[in-house]
């Protein structure tokens, strides 16, 4: 019995030796588990911000033409400069908002940009002269294309790695509502109130940005940033998951051991050891291609590399060729749709298109994460060269609709995937120039589309020009496959 007796007593002791309490200890999970949580306030008021500005942009967008000719009686080309000169300042603002950002920080940034552009706004009420309305027209595009890639930046900064596809997607479904709310509200409010009724809802729009801004917390990188400039440790920048934690001293400690841990797994070269969501990461991971080796020992050490991300170039050149079918689209689509007389379908061309997109942007989002680019990206390449065949030979208002649904798919997923593979692994201190290099390439795209089909329309008519637009799409997708070749 005395054995037993020894059991009895030995066996209280190996429950308690199992005091294991450096197992709450790997609980840096904490952040992690906060991380992977994508619809956080900041997330909602950053897509906000987005939705407000990009209205904005569309509203007088879509007048600035039939404004210049009515009130200032301008020459046709000078009035459809007034449209395009707006675009020529986003894409300026593209190459300087990463050095804005880096030197007054993201938030800041976004704030004065938000707070010009009611400013500016407002300055569509003066009705001066044309040479001011151009000017007006430039610094609003320059303000705008400050504030979407600040934006942006901030928001897919936010958005977890495992959920990059899916939240981008869902935040590019502002620009979506944007683009299909902007322009009805302006051609309505014109058309039966007038112009100074549109600018006083463009300002309010506007406006709506400003609070949305502030109550953003501020962002991991302008704290890293005051931190450094402080002199303060590395470990500031680990403990961002709340601003109050930073006041436990414990949780700094772990935090910092928990960025130290990750920043290992990320240089190490054995998947295995990673976690769910790293191994998640890894297997969507955009690797080097020979043309993407090349481009990058271009760009990298010259000038260029402080305002162009060289790993992004070559999928926003896919991208940008897809918006640059898509200037067709935006240009020569009323005329030709009047030309077959399906004027009515046209009015609602972009409604249709937009909700497509609405429809299929978070589920292309989730499967984008889930399964990697091609099983997302490829069906929307064929997708949108179907859409511009359809409307190439459409002869009814169904045709036109339907053209538009498809065509909604394809470009709204190619957009909202290309940008979540840009950033999916660019670094945080540069992930702010790859934005503004993903969109730089959709403003060219979108700029000098109208230029040069405009050439080569008379030549080959409406129909033949959509048919060549579903070629580039296909000149896209094989360009995707070089640039897209994912690790098995």
């Amino acid at each position: 019995m005395s054995d037993p007796l020894q059991q009895s007593q030995d066996s209280p002791e190996p429950e308690l030796a199992p005091a294991p309490k450096p197992d709450p200890e790997p609980k840096p999970e904490t952040p992690k588990r906060r991380g992977a949580k994508l619809w956080t306030r900041d997330f909602v008021m950053g897509t906000i911000v987005n939705f407000v500005l990009c209205a904005n942009y569309f509203m007088l967008m879509v007048v600035m033409t039939s404004y210049a000719l009515n009130v200032y009686h301008a020459p046709a080309s000078v009035a459809a400069f007034c449209a395009s000169i707006f675009i020529i300042g986003t894409l300026v603002a593209r190459f300087t908002t990463a050095t804005l950002m880096a030197r007054f920080g993201q938030k800041r940034t976004l704030a004065i940009g938000a707070a010009t552009e009611i400013a500016l706004t407002a300055m569509y009420f003066l009705g001066a002269s044309l040479p001011l309305l151009l000017t007006v027209r430039f610094l609003h595009g320059f303000s705008y294309g400050t504030c979407s890639t600040a934006t942006a930046t901030i928001v897919t900064a936010m958005v977890p790695p495992e959920r990059k596809g899916e939240g981008i997607g869902y935040y590019m479904l502002s620009v979506t509502l944007g683009a299909a709310m902007g322009p009805f509200a302006g051609i309505y409010l014109s058309n039966n109130f007038g112009y100074e009724v549109l600018f006083a809802v463009a300002m309010i729009t506007a406006a709506i940005s400003v609070p949305c801004v502030l109550a953003l917390r501020r962002p991991a990188a302008d704290r890293a940033q005051a931190a450094r400039d402080a002199g303060a440790p590395v470990a500031a920048h680990a403990a961002c998951a709340t601003d109050a934690a930073c006041l436990s001293e414990s949780f700094e400690q772990r935090a910092e051991e928990a960025a130290l841990a990750d920043i290992a797994a990320e240089e190490s070269d054995a998947p295995a050891e990673r976690n769910r969501e790293e191994r998640a990461a890894a297997r969507l991971r955009i690797p080097s291609t020979r043309l993407e080796r090349r481009v990058t020992n271009k760009v990298q050490g010259s000038w260029a590399e402080r305002f162009i991300e060289a790993p992004v170039l070559p999928i926003s050149l896919v991208a940008g060729l897809i918006f640059f079918g898509y200037s067709a689209l935006l240009t020569f689509l009323t005329p030709y749709a009047s030309e077959l007389g399906l004027s009515r379908a046209a009015s609602v061309f972009f409604v249709a298109y937009a909700l497509s997109m609405f429809i299929a942007r978070p589920f292309t989002g989730v499967a984008f994460d889930r399964y990697g680019p091609h099983p997302v990206m490829v069906p929307a390449f064929i997708a949108y060269c179907a859409g511009m065949v359809v409307v190439a030979f459409m002869a009814n208002d169904w045709a036109l609709l339907g053209g538009a649904m498809i065509l909604g798919f394809g470009v709204g997923t190619i957009q909202s995937c290309g940008l979540a593979m840009a950033v999916r692994e660019t670094p945080d201190d540069r992930l702010s120039v790859a934005n503004a290099t993903f969109y730089i390439l959709l403003d060219v795209g979108v700029g000098i589309g109208p230029l040069f089909l405009g050439l080569i329309e008379p030549a080959i008519g409406y129909s033949n020009m959509y048919l060549l637009m579903a070629g580039v799409g296909a000149l896209a997708l094989a360009l995707f496959l070089v640039v897209a070749k994912t690790e098995l």
